[in-house]
């Protein structure tokens, strides 16, 4: 008999159910199609057996046939039809499986019917060289009570297997919070490394007071993995008076096993670590400085207390200063405003970049007086970072503060004036700027160019055209390449009569701005100036030319 899956569903139906069984039975025992004897299984779950009739049979053909795929079909039908005898028998045939994934499933189906009673066997799964099986195992026992299961637990630790190793701790520590924990303490001084090791991990995950002395006295041990777990795991267990041991591992060889310690300080939040923190900020190692503005940002965050960081930054070590004007701007800090606006005078750079990244935080998107009182400083450079801080927040209000600024005497002053400003993306902007380009101070002139070359609008084209006259040789030539970049400009009168100015800026940015306009009235004009004498200039008027019309050398 040959029959797939349906087509033995459908034959059934018009069979009685002797008739049916003793088929199902005949094709699981005698049929080579694997289909077949897949759907008979399947649909011998579906018939009663509660006398076990059948259940020889269905025994030895599990014995019988090795197919990998009928034995976990064979399997459900074991603990389904037949519970108690059937999981009996699939544990006592589970050695006998060679397939990993059939002593998988009879794992599995023996912790569904029978878990409290089957510890021994999920025990002597652990030895299972299938590791997914193994892992079944592992997870069946930890909802159990098995104080017994501890110690082989533990045990397979050895193993550092990393595909088990999370449910393996997990259930480690279940059955460990369930009154087990002198089970675990007898592993402390244990020879096996590997064992030793976890010990922390498993005492920190069960979070029991009775652990800290336990792991105090493995802050000592001569592996560092099991000092920097011992530290991880007192987080949380640690009382404030025992705060001294941790702090005494800051200078620890191992650089991981100081990291850990950071870490932990942060999160108890003793007043005690501030000043050793403090002092690793002057590290070279920029992660372990990170570190330790991290844990002392989450202990200032509650002590509300800052002299300390104030103290620093009138210290010498450039590492130090640096990580507490940053911790001041995560602290958000306002009564050191003065004092970072002071620091944009400094002469290290990486100390000004800090302090205008913490006054940013500090300020949070609103603006302070003492901002603005800075843009009239001495300092060409608290003006310039102020105005920048402006530019940043781009409050509609500061506009005309900042429109000030682009008069300064200092060019640093009157660019970030003028990025600043861009970014208030505001129609005010470029009035000011249109308005501005009637001043008489160059300086003026050139950042309302600026501006609106930056800005790019058909409101500014008239102003821009009015530029392209200019005295100014700089104004001429970035007027010419702001209109250049508009689009449906109807006269390029003005722009070929740039062609013949003497300065070659101006000469120059002319020829570009009739290439990005595109204007075909613009060949003749530009072929005629081909004669240049500047090699940089032919270059671009042939740079115009294809770009307005690539076939251009057919009007020579």
């Amino acid at each position: 008999m040959s029959f797939n899956g349906n087509q033995l569903a459908e034959k059934i139906k018009s069979m009685d159910e002797d008739e049916a069984l003793e088929m199902l039975l005949s094709i699981l025992s005698s049929s080579q199609n694997i289909e077949g004897k897949l759907k008979a299984a399947e649909l011998l779950t579906f018939y009663d057996d509660s006398e076990n009739r059948r259940f020889y049979d269905i025994k030895n053909i599990f014995l019988n046939d090795r197919h990998p795929q009928l034995r976990r079909k064979l399997i459900d039908l074991l603990s389904i039809c037949y519970k108690i005898d059937g999981i009996q028998f699939l544990k006592e045939q589970y050695k006998n499986c060679k397939d990993g994934s059939v002593r998988k499933k009879i794992i599995l189906e023996v912790g569904q019917v029978n878990l409290n009673d089957s510890i021994p066997f999920f025990i002597d799964a652990l030895n299972d060289p299938d590791i997914e099986t193994k892992r079944e195992a592992i997870i069946l026992l930890g909802k159990t009570d098995a104080s017994e299961a501890l110690k082989p637990l533990i045990n397979v630790l050895h193993f550092r297997n990393m595909e088990i190793y999370s449910p393996l701790i997990d259930t480690i520590v279940k059955i460990g919070k369930k009154g087990n924990l002198e089970i675990i303490n007898e592993y402390i001084n244990v020879e096996d490394l590997y064992i030793k090791r976890e010990i922390p991990v498993i005492l920190g995950k069960i979070k029991s007071k009775q652990s800290e002395d336990i792991l105090l006295s493995l802050l000592t041990d001569e592996n560092s993995i099991i000092r920097k777990n011992s530290i991880k795991a007192l987080d949380g267990i640690i009382e404030l008076r025992n705060v001294k041991h941790i702090i005494d591992l800051l200078k620890d060889p191992d650089i991981e096993v100081q990291k850990e310690v950071i870490r932990v300080l942060g999160n108890v939040g003793s007043k005690k670590a501030i000043k050793p923190l403090i002092e690793l900020l002057k590290e070279n190692d920029a992660k372990i400085r990170n570190f330790a503005k991290n844990a002392l940002y989450k202990i200032l965050d509650k002590t509300k207390s800052y002299e300390q960081l104030y103290e620093i930054l009138n210290g010498r070590n450039v590492n130090a200063r640096r990580e507490a004007i940053k911790l001041l701007g995560m602290l958000k800090d306002i009564d050191a405003i003065d004092l970072l606006i002071s620091i944009f005078n400094s002469k290290v750079a990486s100390l000004r970049g800090s302090a205008y990244r913490a006054l940013l935080k500090i300020l949070d998107g609103k603006i302070n007086k003492k901002i603005i009182d800075a843009l009239s400083d001495k300092s060409w450079q608290i003006r310039m970072f102020c105005a920048k801080i402006l530019g940043e927040i781009a409050d509609p209000n500061t506009i005309d503060l900042v429109f000030d600024l682009i008069e300064d005497e200092h060019g640093s002053v009157r660019k970030v004036a003028v990025d600043g400003l861009v970014k208030f993306e505001d129609s005010k902007t470029i009035d000011f700027a249109i308005e501005s380009l009637k001043s008489s101070n160059w300086k003026t002139r050139r950042a309302a160019v600026k501006i609106l070359l930056r800005t790019g609008s058909k409101d500014s084209f008239n102003s821009l055209i009015s530029c392209l006259n200019d005295e100014d040789v700089y104004i001429k030539s970035w007027a010419a390449m702001a209109l250049g970049k508009l689009k449906g400009i109807d006269s390029i009168e003005p722009f070929t009569q740039l062609l013949k100015e003497n300065d070659d800026k101006i000469r120059l940015s002319a020829i570009k701005a009739l290439g990005e306009i595109g204007n075909k009235d613009a060949i003749k004009p530009l072929i005629e100036a081909l004669g240049d004498d500047n090699w940089d200039i032919r270059k671009e008027i042939e740079n115009a030319l294809n770009q307005i019309d690539p076939d251009w050398m057919n009007n020579l």
